[in-house]
Parts: C-alpha cells; structure tokens; sequence
C-alpha cells in the first residue's frame, strides 16, 4: 500500500497522537480512554478493547470502546474470553495476531446469546507487556472480514509498547503513593501512642489504622495475663460477634501457633488452617483460612501477639506481613507505655531540671490556655523573658494554639499525644517554623498540658529541597525522555517501511529538541553551583545574534505552536556580532522565552525584541500572562523559587537562578518588570556589555 494513502497517513497520525497522549500529565484510565477511541477512528475499525491484568496475573480491570462510547464489560464475560478467545491465546503465546476472518478461525471465541458479545468478523489482539511480565491485551476488531493487514499489526504493537511503559509509570506511582499512605498510617499510630492510660482505646486504634493498609475479615490483639500462661483477647475487630471474642482465652502452650510466633519472636504464617492439625477451631474463628500471627515485644520481652485472618486461602503476601510485623511493634509500644506512666508520673522532681536545660521549646499551660511556665531555651527563641509570658494566653506565642488546645483536650486527656506543625513569631516578627508535640503532665499536683517544640527550619528547607528535586526528575525529564524512546520506536519503523516520507523529518526534530532540553537541563543544574563559585570560565566567542535567536525559536517554537500561541522575534541584522559564551547565553534566552510561553495561556502573545547602544545589547522578553506579584519579584531569580501561581506548572526552579548567575558572569544584569495582573503578564531584561574581543 501506498504511504501517501489516507488510511497509512491516518496510522501515522495516531502514532504521533498516541505519544503525546502518554506523555501528556493526564490521568492514565483517562488517556487509554483516548487511545482506544482515536484507534478505532484511525484504522476504521468498529470496536477496541483493553483487558489488564495485575502484578500477580489476575484481571484487574478492562476497558471497551463499542459504538462511539465507552464501556466496561462484566468480569465473566472477560474471564470466558481470557479463557476460551483470542485474549487467551495472546496471553499464552505473548504475542501479537491477527484473524482475518472470525467465522473460520478456532481462536475466536463466538457467543450470539450474549449482548455483550458483538459481531465481529476480523480483529487484531497484541500483549502489552514487558519481558518478563505480561500487563494486559489490546485488541480491535472490525464487523467487515479481512479488514486489517500486517501494518495495522505493527501499529498497534507499538502503541502496545507505549501503553506498557505508560502503565508501569503509572503503577510505580501508585506504589509510592500506598507507601505514603502506610508512611502516614504508621506517623499517625506514632503521635497517638505514648504515654496512655487507656490501653484499650490504643489498641483498638492499631486495629482501625491496619484495616486501611492490610484486608482482614478479623483481626486481634492478645496480651499475656499475670501468670503468663493464658493470651487474652483486649481488642477485636471483624468478628460476628465481638464482644464474645473479647471474653477469649487462649492456654499459651508449646503446640499452639501463637506459640511459635511468640517463642521465635518472627511473624507465623499459615496459607491455610484446614491443613495445620495445631490450629484449633473456635465460635469466633470458624470462617478462618489464613491466619498471620505477630509477637508483641516490648523492651525485648514478649507481652503478647498481633493476629490477621481472612476467609481465603493463601490471602498473605510477604509485604503484608511486614505491615503487619511492624503495627505489632506500635501495639508492643503502646502496652509498654501504659506501663511507664506511673514512672514517669514519680519523676516529676528530676523533670524540673531538665525543662530548664532543654534544648527544646518547652512551656506549660493549663487546659484553659493559661501559660504556667516556660523554660529558657523558648525564652531565647521568643526572645522576651519569663515573667512576660506567665499568666500570658498560649495565643500570644501563636494564635493557632489556643484553637488547637480546644480541639485535642479529649485526646490529651486519655494520655495520647498529639503534634501540630506552625510558625511562631519572636519579639521581632522573625518567623520561626516548629513542630510542637503536646501531652498531658501533673503540674504541681494538678493537670496541665506540656508543649514540646523543636525549630525544624533546617528540615524544612531540607525536605522542600528534595522534593523540588524529585519533581525536576519525574516531570521534567520524562517528558522529554520519554519523546526520544518512542520517536526512535517511530522512526525505526518509518525507515523500514517508507524512508522518504515527509514525517519523518519531523520526528527527527522533535527528537533532536527533547535532547536538546535534557542536555539544557543537566548543564544548567551542574553550572548553577559551579557558577556560584566561579568555577565555571567563560567560552567567548564572536557570536551572531541572529543565529542565537533562532536556535531559540526553533527550541521554543513547538510549544507556543502546541498552545496556539503568537511569538514574535523581532528581527535583528544579520551581521549583529557580540563577543560572549554563546552556550549560556542561547540557555539563558531559552530558559526566558520558554518560561514566558509555560505561563501564559493559549492563544496568548509573546515578543522577543533585541536593541543596542554602544556600550550594550539588550534583549526584551515580554508577555501577556498572569504576570508576577512585587513580592515574588524579589525572589524570583532564587534557587527554588516559583511564583504562586505556577504550583501546577513543573520545573525545579533553577531556570532563572541559572540565568541571573550566568549573566552576571558576563557583568550584565537581568531583572523583571510585572504588576502582578492577570493579561498584563511580565517583561524580562537581559543587559550584557559589548566588549572587544581578546586573545
């Protein structure tokens, strides 16, 4: 078939459409969605399909495109296909097929009973898959025979590929997001467990909190009695009937699970209790299949065990055992916390001592606000004296306080420990952020509540520093990244096919400026610290202006072109010649425009205009964007700093820095002019002297 056929120009498109789409900061069910419709539409098929399995093989989710809308097929349906269809055989064989009629190949699975099952007389079935992991199948079919050929395989093997890429991103993302959320669960069950007199409430939580990382149908905590011979239950949850299973005694003997676990002090594990003739049935434990059992080790002696059960067989994977291991050691805490209170409570005369030597922020109200001491170190902060804050209001230190003593007095009264994160002003409005961990304590005999702060400024910039960071890796190099793996894909099988066709060039550009922008990216990170310290010499070179400026356009051009833009390089002579380093400064121009096109809306204008005097060129950079407040344009050519708008725009906030650093290194100066008005946007100066060349 020719190449310059519709149908081949319309694969091409869909090519160059799918690898936007899976580059693009879009939500991954959303740009399948947008695959599979703009497959169908490009190679004229009737319907798409897009069946995912999970990391262990089983099906996870499935997508169908049917009649110009999008569906989802029911679980026995796509169960009966991955058994009996074409999506079984490419499961098995792990590659791409097409059948060219459907009535005559065994591949087909036919069912005219069921709705859901339409008619289909040709279809292509690939693997989205990696070596050694198959993800899903991506099928499309035709109510015409014969209707799809090897290029229409081809084609969809690549997007195969991509979505397989994309998926695994999104998984990875998913991933580090559930371990976030455990991260969270477990600094939660950390604040809550200190200090506490109500063992129960505690322990009740443990089991709450561990329902939203780990699936059990019933969970329990068994804590040893005096004589260290019988577990009994102290909390339930998921059983019939819980009050009855927290009567449960259990003789804590040599042939019992429980046994093991506790005596080697490692989680137990058994896949299915029906095979363990030690597991002992119960009322409350009838349903039960699997079963993890975790000790409970307070101060390295065994004070009881975590256990986990569900109705299924094999329910438990190594990752939830660890989970489940490590909310066993909170549980272990919080017994052995409520152990300590009466200590602690009998070391009230050494700890007047060590609140005055402390370190720590530390001051002590009652629970009606009332600050009733103070120690140096929060008098050094605050930088006032002591007798200043007695008898003063918490509001005065921060008014956040008094509102949050309100709201965790309930807590703070069942010994539970709660923090909050805020900053507090000194004497001379310098702010200071601090973490504050409250709890209750008896204060001359009556209850108070102690706040313990820590100044965690180093913190802060610290964890802002590695995000920022992180951000940088995942947004702003993936994306161009990820264009060059799937132009190379693109190309490769251009050149196979049609090594002529007009496309091509073009992908050999886009390929060439998403290099282009990860070099950038890298060199201007590398040279932000090394011109800091000067560590960077100068490559001057006589330097013609008009070829710089185009080298910008054509880096910055495709975005503005992405966005509808209007950009507008004012033309300049073309024997301009300056003496400079021309790779900065065409990095500097890049970072500038390219920022004025990222912030300002589609449809909007950006100019580029250069003039000179004797003693100076000076390039102009202006748009019609949300423009920069007066405050942010103090900072704005900091190291990290982003304007408050930009929060849903990506980039680690070296850019400017960069260019404020390698312009200085030319003794030029770059400043920025805004008022801060949506429409009326910014303007960018970047003077550098003109100087005489040298040897």
């Amino acid at each position: 078939m020719s190449i310059d056929t519709p149908r081949v120009s319309s694969r091409l498109d869909l090519l160059y459409l799918v690898t936007r789409e899976f580059n693009a900061d879009l939500d991954i069910n959303q740009v399948l969605r947008n695959v599979l419709s703009a497959t169908v539409a490009a190679v004229g098929a009737s319907d798409a399909s897009l069946i995912l399995f999970d990391a262990e093989g089983k099906l996870e989710n499935n997508l169908a495109f049917s009649d110009f809308t999008m569906q989802k097929r029911s679980a026995p349906v796509i169960e009966t296909v991955i058994q009996k269809g074409i999506a079984g055989w490419v499961r098995k064989n792990r590659t791409g097929t097409i059948i060219k009629d459907t009535t005559t190949d065994e591949r087909w699975y036919r069912d005219d009973s069921n709705p859901e099952l339409i008619e289909v007389q040709s279809a292509i079935s690939v693997p989205i898959q990696f070596p050694d992991q198959l993800i899903g199948i991506l099928t499309i079919t035709s109510r015409q025979p014969e209707k799809f050929e090897e290029s229409d395989l081809a084609m969809l093997t690549i997007i195969a590929d991509q979505a397989a890429f994309a998926l695994s991103n999104a998984r990875l993302f998913e991933a580090e997001q559930q371990r976030r959320r455990l991260a969270d669960t477990l600094t939660s069950i950390t604040q809550t467990i200190n200090s506490t007199l109500n063992i129960e409430e505690v322990l009740d939580l443990i089991l709450e909190q561990l329902r939203l990382v780990v699936e059990y149908d019933s969970s329990s905590i068994l804590l040893f009695e005096d004589d260290k011979s019988t577990l009994a239950v102290r909390a339930a949850k998921g059983f019939d009937n819980p009050q009855e299973a927290l009567q449960v005694r259990i003789d804590y003997n040599e042939y019992s699970p429980n046994y093991q676990a506790i005596y080697m002090k490692i989680p137990f594990v058994i896949d299915d209790v029906d095979q363990e003739p030690r597991w002992i049935k119960s009322s409350s434990s009838k349903n039960v299949r699997s079963w993890i059992g975790a000790p409970l080790i307070a101060r390295g002696e065994a004070v009881g065990i975590l256990t986990v059960d569900s109705h299924e067989v094999n329910k438990y994977k190594e990752e939830n055992i660890k989970i489940v291991a490590t909310f066993a050691d909170h549980a272990a805490t919080a017994v052995a916390n409520a152990q300590t209170v009466t200590q602690l409570q009998k070391a009230e005369a050494t700890y007047a001592s060590l609140f005055e030597d402390s370190t720590d922020i530390i001051f002590i109200t009652d629970y009606e606000g009332t600050i009733l001491d103070i120690n140096r170190k929060a008098c050094q902060v605050l930088r006032r004296p002591k007798d200043f804050f007695i008898t003063s209001d918490i509001s005065f230190i921060a008014p956040q306080l008094k509102e949050y003593l309100t709201l965790q007095t309930k807590r703070l009264k069942v010994w539970r420990e709660p923090s909050i994160e805020l900053s507090i002003k000194d004497a001379y409005q310098k702010t200071v952020p601090v973490e504050i961990k409250v709890r209750q304590i008896q204060y001359k005999g009556k209850e108070g509540v102690e706040w313990v702060g820590r100044d965690i400024s180093a913190r802060k910039e610290i964890e802002q520093l590695r995000q920022d960071m992180v951000h940088m890796l995942v947004h702003d190099l993936r994306g161009p990244l990820g264009n060059i793996i799937n132009i190379i894909e693109l190309i490769k099988m251009m050149l196979e096919t049609q090594p002529n066709h007009p496309k091509l060039r073009n992908f050999l550009d886009m390929a060439k400026r998403s290099g282009q922008t990860i070099k950038d990216l890298v060199d201007s990170m590398l040279d932000v610290s090394r011109l800091e310290q000067g560590e960077v010499p100068l490559q001057r070179s006589m330097t013609n202006i008009k070829e710089i400026l185009q080298a910008v356009e054509e880096q910055v051009g495709p975005q503005a072109q992405g966005k509808d833009m209007e950009l507008v390089f004012d033309p300049v002579p073309d024997t301009l010649e300056i003496w400079l380093d021309t790779s900065l400064i065409r990095r500097v121009l890049i970072n500038v425009v390219g920022n004025a096109v990222k912030y300002t809306p589609p449809e909007g204008h950006v100019s580029v205009s250069t003039r000179t005097t004797d003693q100076n060129i000076h390039f102009t950079v202006s748009d019609d964007g949300p423009g920069i407040s007066a405050e942010n344009q103090t900072n704005v050519f900091d190291k990290f700093s982003r304007a408050d708008y930009s929060t849903s725009i990506s980039g680690v906030g070296l850019g400017l820095a960069f260019c404020k650093l390698a312009v200085e290194a030319h003794d030029g100066k770059i400043s920025v002019e805004s008022e801060g008005i949506p429409g009326k946007g910014s303007t960018f100066h970047i003077i550098l002297p003109i100087l005489e060349p040298t040897e």
